[in-house]
């Protein structure tokens, strides 16, 4: 459910489209639950060209039983 939530949440402003093309761009975030924000960030740099999307999370929670 969180996934569908992602969708269309994040928008690349004007500015920065195409900058993306064919680069590995490392996201950081502080704290990763569901993974479900990440994905969907990741799937729109890489919907921008992005060659490869690292993320790198300082903490992360853990999983349900």
């Amino acid at each position: 459910m969180r996934k569908e939530k992602m969708e269309g949440m994040f928008y690349l402003n004007t500015n920065w489209c195409g900058r993306f093309k064919d680069r590995t761009v490392i996201v950081f975030d502080d704290v990763m639950t569901s993974g479900a924000t990440m994905n969907a960030i990741a799937a729109l740099l890489k919907r921008e060209g992005a060659k490869h999307v690292s993320a790198w999370v300082v903490l992360r929670t853990l999983p349900k039983p």
